[in-house]
């Protein structure tokens, strides 16, 4: 009978302990409005060295977070020569991914080796890191070159791996409002 019992608790504690996520920034984003330093602002892509699908255009999201923001009165993406802007950004932006498929492999084996028992100790981790570059340019002269990043963990456990990609699309969405921030506090500096 005490058996039984002792089986039935470790099993509940084993699945309880097998469910969890998280999403880490390095940098939070936060709730911040400008009062619109320029009238019109232009936005030019140069195209990224590493990217992720799943993350879209970030020159498009840039350009979207600086009409919403309230940094410019106009936005103009793309910039055509034709466009009257009081500053230029060219905007380059790069996604990195780092699965960590070797380690997921190790915490995948000692997991089946010991028949799931130590599934409540693993987490497992995707990292990922946003970096943008701009030069802010006026009347074709470089006023300033400024750079961010942000790096974004999302770590789930065993029984919680499916819910993955959702959490991708949280931490992303987070990622890129926090990169877009810190860019444009350095921008209207």
């Amino acid at each position: 009978m005490r058996a039984k019992f002792f089986l039935s608790i470790i099993v509940i504690l084993t699945i309880t302990g097998c469910t969890g996520t998280q999403v880490k920034l390095s940098h939070e984003p936060t709730t911040q409005s400008f009062n619109q330093p320029f009238s019109a602002v232009g936005v030019r892509d140069v195209p990224a060295t590493k990217t992720l699908p799943i993350a879209g255009n970030l020159t498009e999201a840039f350009s979207n977070e600086l009409r919403t923001s309230g940094f410019a009165k106009e936005v103009y993406y793309p910039l055509r020569p034709d466009d009257k802007v009081d500053i230029a950004l060219d905007s380059q932006f790069n996604v990195e991914a780092d699965t960590h498929s070797g380690s997921m492999f190790a915490k995948s084996f000692f997991t089946g080796f010991t028949l799931f028992l130590l599934e409540p100790v693993f987490w497992y981790d995707i990292d990922y890191k946003l970096s943008g570059n701009v030069n802010v340019m006026k009347d074709g002269k470089l006023l300033k070159q400024v750079t961010a990043t942000t790096d974004a963990t999302i770590s789930a456990k065993w029984l919680s791996l499916s819910k993955l990609p959702a959490l991708e699309a949280e931490a992303l969405v987070k990622a890129k409002k926090s990169l877009f921030q810190q860019l444009m506090q350095a921008i209207a500096k």
